[in-house]
Order: structure tokens, then C-alpha cells, then sequence
């Protein structure tokens, strides 16, 4: 049996990114769907934030963000792992080989899959007696999304390959586990967007430091953070797919990164997660100059 949860959360932890805003200009009651589209139709010419050309006759300005749907997956983590089977219809490739073996000794994968594909999945997830948690998530504007997996309860010690595939460890006495994505939305390309994934194990502290924000200095809660930049994932997801994050089969090790990210136990039952994250374009603005 395959169960389901909605959830909507409105806003997420501010962090480091880029912009999630296209500011799009286009004719009324008009949209391009593809690269070629907007190629060839000069209204469609993207507008940079901060760009100095004006808006023509009757051309309409859209500023697009991004929300996100992000679906949580836990499958029973027994001598069977059902998760296998799901990769046979996730594009990794796409992303740097030497990356994607990075990954794998570290414990983790990581591609896009098409919304045609999600039929193929869901009959694995059912079959896997999966349950599903659905999240639509909308970001603070020029913030990554942050997805939160797990707090360390006590001393953790989690292991990772680095650049130059030396194993290195650290413990940790507590923290959250976090999932970064941070992203560009290309609206001119047809809403390709270009996505950066990071893992960080971030814990707060006691007292308050100051930051630079916006060019203003300001005092923040202090916060440690263990960013694993050496497993960063830089690729593009094309319109109509979505991101996909769970584990290799090096995941076994119970050390490495990616067991102690996308592994848990409830109720003496031990369950590993798989992440479905679909970036969805909205209009938040709309300006249009009169026809003279």
C-alpha cells in the first residue's frame, strides 16, 4: 500500500543563492513554450533585473518565481531495497561523470527524471509499500530551498570522499541535516532551470554575530556550518522534470554521508528516503506599458 501526506509550507530558511526570479517580457494573452520560441519572437527578449532597455509599446513586463513541490519518499530499508529500481528512469548522466562516482562513494545519486516517467515510479513505490509525504514549499526570493532531513539527537560520526577520494570524518555533538538546491530560472529558455545541490550540517549556537546583508552590517544568531562543498551538484533541469536524490549502493556503510543523511529508523523499523523536487514557475508581477 503506498501512503500519502500533503503538506504546504509557506516560506523556508533564508540562506546563500541566486536569484529565483525571470523577469520576463511578453505580448498579452501570449507565452512562449520553447527555446525556439522565444529565439525567434523579439517580445519575448528576457530582461535582466536592473537592465536599462525600457518596455516597448504594449509590452507587458512578468517577473516568474519559483515554488517548489517536494515529495518525500521512505521505503522500507530491508534486504530488498525496491529504490534500485527507480533509477532506471532518472537521467544521471547529464550530470559530470567524475561527480556522479564522487556521489556514488559517498552513498548517493542523484538526476532528473520527466513527468512521464512518474507513472513507472509510483508503480515501484506501490509495490514497495512507500510512504509519501507531498511539501509545496515557497522560497524567500534570492534564497536556496533548504529541505530538512534529520536532527543529530546525539554524537554523530559521519564519513565522506573528498576531491581527491581520501576518506575524512568528523563528529558531530548535535545540528540539523540539510539539503541545499540552490537555482536559476531561465524563463527565456522555455523555464529550463539550472540547479546547485549541496549537503550541510548546520547547528546553531548561543549568542548573536554580525553579518553583512545587502551591503548592511547586522547582527544574526550565531550559527556553525559544514558545508560539503566537495560533492556539490551543478546541472539544468529541463521544463516538465524534476530532480531526484536518494542512494547508491555504497550505502551500506552505515558511516557515510549518505546513509546518515537519507537513512532513519522509527519504531525499531530502519527506512531509507528518496527526494522528488519539482521546481513550478509563477507569475508574482505583471507591468505593461500602454499602447501609444
Amino acid at each position: 500500500m503506498i501512503r500519502w501526506c500533503w503538506v504546504v509550507v509557506v516560506g523556508c530558511s533564508a540562506g546563500w543563492g541566486c536569484s529565483s526570479t525571470g523577469i520576463w517580457p511578453f505580448t498579452p494573452q501570449r507565452r512562449p513554450t520553447s527555446h525556439e520560441e522565444v529565439a525567434s519572437n523579439p517580445s519575448y527578449a528576457p530582461l535582466s533585473v536592473g537592465a536599462a532597455r525600457p518596455l516597448r509599446s504594449g509590452e507587458t513586463l512578468r517577473v516568474v518565481d519559483l515554488s517548489f513541490e517536494v515529495v518525500r519518499v521512505e521505503l522500507p530499508a530491508d534486504s530488498v531495497r525496491d529504490s534500485r529500481k527507480i533509477w532506471n528512469h532518472v537521467d544521471e548522466l547529464r550530470i559530470d561523470s567524475d561527480v556522479v562516482a564522487r556521489l556514488a562513494r559517498n552513498g548517493l545519486r542523484v538526476g532528473a527524471a520527466s513527468s512521464s516517467a512518474w507513472p513507472a515510479i509510483r508503480t515501484i513505490l506501490e509495490a514497495g509499500d512507500a510512504t509519501i509525504r507531498k511539501e509545496q514549499l515557497y522560497v524567500e526570493r534570492g534564497a536556496p530551498l533548504t529541505i530538512e532531513l534529520a536532527a543529530i539527537q546525539e554524537s554523530e560520526s559521519i564519513f565522506s570522499y573528498n576531491r581527491e577520494n581520501r576518506l575524512v570524518g568528523k563528529t558531530y555533538s548535535g545540528g540539523r541535516k540539510l539539503i541545499n538546491v540552490d537555482y536559476m530560472l531561465h524563463p527565456e529558455l522555455g523555464g529550463s532551470t539550472d540547479i546547485r545541490l549541496t549537503w550541510e550540517i548546520r547547528q546553531e549556537r548561543e549568542g548573536m554575530t554580525w553579518e553583512r546583508k545587502e551591503g548592511v552590517i547586522q547582527q544574526t544568531p550565531a550559527v556553525d556550518r559544514q558545508v560539503f562543498t566537495d560533492i556539490e551538484v551543478v546541472f539544468s533541469l529541463n521544463p516538465g522534470e524534476f530532480l531526484v536524490i536518494g542512494l547508491s549502493d555504497q550505502a551500506d556503510n552505515d558511516y557515510l554521508l549518505g546513509s546518515r543523511f537519507l537513512m532513519g529508523e522509527r519504531a525499531g523499523e530502519r527506512f531509507e528516503t528518496v527526494l522528488c523536487v519539482t521546481p513550478q514557475a509563477y507569475q508574482t508581477q505583471s507591468v505593461r506599458r500602454p499602447p501609444t
